[in-house]
């Protein structure tokens, strides 16, 4: 049955919920239960939250940090990231604070104009068309003014209108570009309303208008932020030579479009945090950044890196279309909050601020490159996230936060300390302890019943002595164990696994030996008896190895940690463990 509805904006929240949680979801109770623990209790804010888009069924919580110690332009802040990605917030503060101890974050601003278009087909002569468009020019800022009278109070409106012929590219494709200044505002709504009230206007039997939209390319609101140092202000064991891989590192990026992506990645972890948490557009920034490190024909680095006269410089140029009024800066709660937080900050500040957010991320990033590499610290905090995926209480993180403190991180290996903490542990036994492995098999007798396996509890004594013996020389298994299992099975020794109940090696029979001796004490002693041969032998020759018949060639350590998982999974099997 199809599942194409009609009518679906139409539902009421709860309707849309119902619908949705009926034809995709298996537990309809569990995900709406999902759904609706992320909804605010205050009805209100959440109306506010459910307006900004459509078909808002709940909200997305995306983690709100902030970054100390920022002093940009002899200025301090702290500033707030909305990021998902561990690292990004922790690694903006340490540099942030590194810098500010060197003169901080120097920023300027080159300009602040963003650009509209209205794309347009004209088939006749040219000439006719720039005839018409320099006679209609003054009427065309004139379809604007009822839009643009608040804008030009304020300082901004339409700067020019300009006539571009791109018939080069596509046959007939001709473009108004106009040039905006926005103020404090983004300007998208400004601008394409502008841009529709000038194609109406131009529009005439011969022009064709195809589109008008503003261009996320604004490389003319563009800011720089920049830090320098001496070189030896850089500290470490050897400035010289973690400013040098800087630099190399840079220029790498540079020529380099495969590094170049992730390098400008990693601006942008830092700047879209920003942007997000001061309700701008974070598609739109990203999309005119590429555009501008693009811009050259290769795509390449957007920040920069020189070494002159003992001098460590390194900058950052990027265009940043941004808003602190209207839009969802003027909705959003927490958007106020942070815009409050940087100080009630102009348009042109909040381009300083997050160039130099961008320009700390990519400082950070670099100087973990070629020290001691990105996932030293990324990975430490990525632990914190596989430990709250599993649910780890204060005390296992503690534990196990102390334990990678000089390991490696990985998923994995997480997963297996977690694991190893949360089963229970394991009572092996010192079969070398005469004392302690007579008094627990001395609890035998011969009525007691195994947990599991099918031999009796003089059988399974035997069985530990028969395997002893294997050891001793005693009992001669013709058993040839490859290289390649060996390698594969032999691990397992040093492991904190025990033998798995239901396991048989191939060596023994189907059905348990028959009784060697006429009583449990007789084999209880015969047991000990080869356990001292055991330790004897391997005494007298320290350099002694025998075959194991599953885990291959053992020396003595090796034999002794099989002898102890085997002689607890035997003593378990009779519980006396």
């Amino acid at each position: 049955m199809s599942k194409i509805i009609s009518g679906f904006s139409k539902l009421s929240k709860k309707e849309k919920i119902e619908w949705l949680t009926k034809n995709y979801f298996h537990n309809q109770t569990e995900t709406v239960n999902i759904i609706k623990q992320y909804w605010n209790i205050d009805t209100d804010l959440q109306e506010l939250h459910d307006d900004f888009i459509e078909n808002t069924i709940s909200n997305f919580y995306m983690p709100y940090g902030v970054a100390p110690n920022f002093v940009i332009n002899d200025r301090e802040y702290v500033i707030p990231m909305v990021v998902e990605e561990s690292s990004v917030v922790a690694a903006a503060s340490l540099v942030a604070k590194f810098w500010s101890t060197r003169g901080g974050f120097k920023t300027k601003v080159f300009g602040t104009k963003k650009i509209g278009q209205v794309h347009f087909m004209f088939a006749g002569d040219k000439k006719d068309l720039e005839n018409y468009f320099n006679k209609n020019k003054t009427e065309l800022f004139a379809a604007t003014a009822s839009i643009t009278k608040n804008m030009e109070k304020r300082g901004g409106g339409i700067l020019a209108i300009n006539l571009i012929d791109k018939t080069d590219k596509l046959p007939n494709y001709y473009q108004l570009h106009i040039t905006f200044e926005t103020k404090d505002s983004m300007g998208a709504n400004f601008i394409n309303s502008c841009l529709e009230a000038i194609a109406k206007k131009f529009e005439n039997e011969h022009i064709e208008i195809v589109m008008s939209i503003l261009s996320n390319f604004v490389p003319e609101c563009l800011v720089r932020a920049e830090v320098s140092c001496k070189i030896d202000e850089l500290g470490g064991e050897n400035p010289q030579k973690f400013a040098e891989k800087f630099y190399q590192a840079v220029k790498i990026a540079e020529i380099e479009p495969y590094r170049a992506v992730t390098h400008n990645k990693g601006i942008m972890n830092g700047i879209d945090a920003v942007v997000l948490a001061t309700g701008n557009d974070f598609r739109a920034i990203e999309a005119g950044a590429h555009a501008y490190a693009s811009k050259s024909g290769q795509y390449t680095s957007l920040s920069h890196c020189s070494i002159d006269n003992g001098i460590f410089k390194f900058w950052i140029e990027i265009p940043l279309a941004l808003g602190t009024v209207g839009g969802l800066t003027a909705l959003h709660p927490m958007a106020k909050l942070s815009l409050e937080m940087l100080q009630k900050p102009s348009a042109r500040t909040l381009m300083q601020i997050i160039a130099a957010a961008g320009l700390a991320q990519n400082f950070a990033a670099l100087r973990a490159l070629t020290t001691k590499g990105i996932q030293h610290g990324h990975m430490k905090m990525h632990l914190q996230n596989i430990l709250n995926q599993f649910e780890a209480n204060e005390a296992e993180k503690e534990i196990i936060t102390a334990y990678f403190d000089k390991r490696t991180v990985s998923h994995s290996a997480v997963v297996e300390k977690l694991n190893s903490l949360r089963k229970p542990k394991i009572n092996w036994i010192n079969f070398l302890d005469e004392n302690l492995v007579r008094t627990h098999l001395s609890k035998l007798n011969t009525i007691s019943e195994p947990n599991f396996g099918s031999m009796n509890a003089q059988q399974m004594i035997e069985h530990l002595s028969a395997v002893t013996q294997i050891a001793n020389g005693n009992w001669v298994v013709n058993r040839f164990v490859s290289d390649e299992k060996t390698a594969r099975r032999k691990p397992f020794l040093n492991t904190d696994a025990e033998l798995q109940i239901g396991f048989k090696a191939s060596f023994l029979e189907e059905e348990p030996n028959e009784l060697k001796f006429n009583s449990i004490q007789e084999a209880i002693d015969d047991l000990l008896g080869q356990v001292a041969i055991f330790v004897k032998v391997f005494t007298d020759d320290d350099k002694r190895t025998v075959v194991h018949p599953f885990f291959g060639e053992l020396n003595f350590d090796d034999w002794q940690k099989f002898q102890v998982k085997h002689f607890t999974h035997h003593f378990k099997q009779f519980g006396l463990l």
